[in-house]
């Protein structure tokens, strides 16, 4: 199992954002949470981010990007607890061939390569999205949890992000404002309202209904 939360209440700034939340989801799920902003769903995510740190990867909506370095050493940061410190030292002065190669060849991926060394300051919104993405799949985690990682992208690059993410990924629990996203991509659907989990279904069960209360939930 991935995630077990059973009656709890989850807070943020010491503001309790969740009431009375029960959830169980199992390794392998690829699950959508729903919501308009202020629902919860960011500060779920984040909990669940908390009971996971050494198994998850994770992108923020606010994104995290340091601006003054490089797009490869944002990418490398990612695992910098898993070298020395003397090779992160080396690496951030001097980048290593090895490194460079494998963060250039996932740049490519997503059309980035040619940002390799540019400043993330220099980026677009769009720009920045796609290296939080590659940051996490660098760190090589077996759970994802995407906190609004396409809201920047184009429809091509968002739909191929999302189906990268379901392969590349044993679990992923990824919030997203487009229904049909959600549906057409993962297995499960979460739908939260006013701090409360709403809906909890698996794709192929939700009815007509269903949908139109996940699209009120988002607007």
């Amino acid at each position: 199992m991935a995630f077990f939360l059973e009656n709890e209440n989850i807070s943020y700034s010491k503001a309790n954002i969740l009431s009375g939340v029960n959830l169980k989801i199992n390794k392998g799920e690829k699950v959508a949470l729903l919501g308009k902003s202020g629902s919860g769903k960011s500060t779920l995510l984040k909990h669940l981010f908390s009971l996971q740190k050494n198994n998850a990867s994770y992108i923020p909506q606010e994104l995290s990007l340091v601006n003054n370095l490089s797009v490869f050493h944002n990418i490398f940061i990612s695992k910098l607890d898993t070298y020395s410190s003397f090779y992160n030292l080396r690496n951030l002065f001097f980048p290593i061939k090895k490194e460079v190669d494998e963060i250039k060849l996932l740049l490519k991926d997503l059309s980035l390569e040619d940002k390799l060394f540019i400043k993330v300051s220099e980026l677009s919104g769009g720009q920045k999205q796609r290296v939080s993405i590659l940051r996490a799949k660098f760190n090589k985690k077996c759970i994802l949890l995407a906190d609004e990682p396409i809201s920047a992208l184009d429809e091509y690059l968002a739909q191929k992000v999302l189906k990268d993410f379901v392969k590349d990924y044993e679990t992923v629990i990824c919030t997203l404002h487009n229904v049909s996203y959600a549906i057409n991509t993962f297995d499960r659907v979460i739908g939260l309202k006013n701090g409360k989990i709403l809906i909890d279904k698996a794709c192929k069960d939700l009815t007509q209904e269903d949908r139109k209360i996940l699209y009120y939930a988002v607007e």
